[in-house]
């Protein structure tokens, strides 16, 4: 798939797709629909290049289905009535603060580089590049990586500030072999025991259903301490217990924590 850098960085690493499902074990079965007759070639290409059956009209359609239009990719659960695509929203609703708000004081003072090693639809990876960061956003599921880089260049068109990479792979064998960043965060989904992760609940659910379980987030959250320059940010749920050992740092909001794991040249 060919990129147009439009003021942004965009590395987009397709995963070989030799079934319907999702790269992950564990995922769900999608199918591809255009919602228009300009984009039905948008689509065809889409269907061979992800491997994903593809519908004649949107009435037949059941499960999860990506819909595809000339401008916007998105995913909608068709076996729900009245339910609305789920799209990556680039332009958000939060806007950073002069620094006091909880995710100022996660990232730290000198933080100037990111790497979202759980990017989803990427509502905290635009948050980072709103503030001034250079992103590296890493998502597993190929398809969902293809609509962050969508995204990211609709963004770019508004705003020149900030840097954003997108990278489709596993971010325990991307974060190995990315330039390292000053922070690396972490948002990892845990067994659907009530709201165990920080993400909003519909992209949680549709994450879930895409990639399975995220099994090996201890073992991402190894790899992230090890190659951090300064610091490790796990959101987490207010109440939830941490991903690992008891962080240095703690910020605690009204529904989400952030917990911060300190490692080489750090300062509070």
């Amino acid at each position: 798939m060919s990129l147009v850098k439009i003021g942004v960085t965009m590395v987009f690493i397709p995963t070989p797709v030799k079934s319907q499902k999702s790269p992950a074990s564990g995922g769900e079965k999608v199918s591809i629909v255009a919602l228009n007759r300009e984009s039905i070639p948008r689509a065809t290409a889409l269907s061979l290049h992800l491997g994903l059956e593809g519908l004649c009209d949107s009435k037949a359609a059941s499960g999860l289905v990506l819909e595809v239009s000339q401008s916007r990719l998105g995913l909608r659960d068709y076996s729900q009535r009245r339910s609305r695509a789920l799209t990556v929203d680039s332009a958000g609703r939060r806007y950073p603060s002069a620094g006091k708000d909880l995710l100022s004081r996660a990232l730290g003072k000198h933080c100037h580089s990111v790497i979202d090693a759980t990017a989803g639809f990427g509502s905290d990876t635009f948050d980072f590049v709103r503030r001034g960061k250079q992103v590296c956003a890493i998502e597993r599921v190929v398809m969902v990586a293809m609509m962050l880089e969508e995204a990211a260049a609709e963004f770019q068109l508004r705003q020149r500030d900030g840097e954003i990479r997108v990278v489709c792979g596993d971010a325990i064998d991307e974060i190995r072999v990315q330039e390292s960043a000053d922070v690396i965060f972490l948002d990892p989904m845990f067994p659907d025991r009530g709201r165990q992760s920080a993400q909003p609940r519909k992209a949680q659910q549709m994450l879930r259903r895409l990639a399975g379980e995220d099994s090996d987030a201890s073992i991402l959250f190894q790899v992230a301490r090890q190659h951090a320059r300064k610091r490790v940010v796990v959101k987490r749920p207010r109440n939830a217990p941490p991903l690992g050992d008891d962080p240095d740092i703690m910020h605690k909001g009204k529904s989400v924590r952030y917990d911060i794991y300190l490692t080489g040249g750090t300062s509070r």
